[in-house]
């Protein structure tokens, strides 16, 4: 179930939309701060908000808006990335609603945290402490941009397409889902092109029965690139 282009019949995985959909619940509670809802902790899936997390960056303004330990103000990363130690020993109350406003006021993040850190987790905090101090505010509302549009936008588009991140572009998918031949002709290109007609070769990796050789030819194996291309006895072929 992947788009045309990455060599899936274009059918839409009802599991990743719903991630990418719910993803929307996250973006709107950051950016419409007046809607009624945003202060509910709205259920979304861990893949969801995984994705948000990664996908929205901020640009400061006023603060009042970005969260100080879990939004990624911090040279396009969070302080949750930064400094993990220190994210730990934060209360997770004071991580969900601290603001970059709230934190900045008489270093409130500092008092946020609670108990000893390690050499490790004074190394970065002090790291953190430099990064802190040359932030200053302003007047303007906070800006948070959407990365996998170029627009910076939040679209369904873009945030189902990125669970598909890495896989491999099927080339001919142009030529193949846009030419004006038969859906039933379109579909068994498909398959013959992703190799996955139950020729003989395809059945000996499953462990069923298959002929030795070609039934057409009894020349070589049975394979779908021979039946298509080079066998000599496939007159009459459907």
């Amino acid at each position: 179930m992947r788009p045309l282009d990455l060599g899936g019949l274009g059918i839409i995985n009802l599991e990743v939309m719903a991630w990418a959909l719910q993803a929307r619940w996250q973006w709107h509670k950051k950016t419409r701060v007046d809607r009624p809802w945003t202060d509910l902790e709205l259920p979304s899936h861990p893949n969801s908000l995984a994705l948000f997390a990664i996908a929205v960056k901020t640009e400061l303004g006023n603060g009042n808006t970005t969260l100080f330990w879990s939004d990624n103000w911090l040279h396009g990363t969070s302080v949750e990335n930064l400094a993990p130690l220190v994210f730990a020993s934060v209360p997770p109350r004071i991580r969900k609603r601290q603001t970059m406003a709230d934190a900045l006021t008489n270093n409130g993040w500092v008092a946020a945290i609670r108990g000893g850190l390690s050499w490790v987790g004074i190394r970065e905090f002090l790291k953190l402490w430099d990064c802190v101090q040359g932030i200053v505010l302003n007047e303007q509302e906070d800006r948070h941009i959407w990365k996998l549009d170029a627009k910076g936008c939040y679209s369904s588009k873009s945030a189902y397409r990125s669970y598909f991140l890495g896989s491999v572009t099927f080339e001919p998918w142009k030529r193949l889902w846009k030419s004006w031949a038969p859906n039933k002709c379109k579909v068994f290109l498909w398959l013959a092109i992703r190799n996955r007609c139950w020729t003989a070769d395809r059945l000996a990796k499953r462990g069923l029965p298959h002929p030795d050789r070609c039934p057409l030819c009894d020349q070589e194996g049975e394979t779908v690139q021979h039946l298509l291309v080079s066998c000599g006895g496939k007159t009459g072929v459907v």
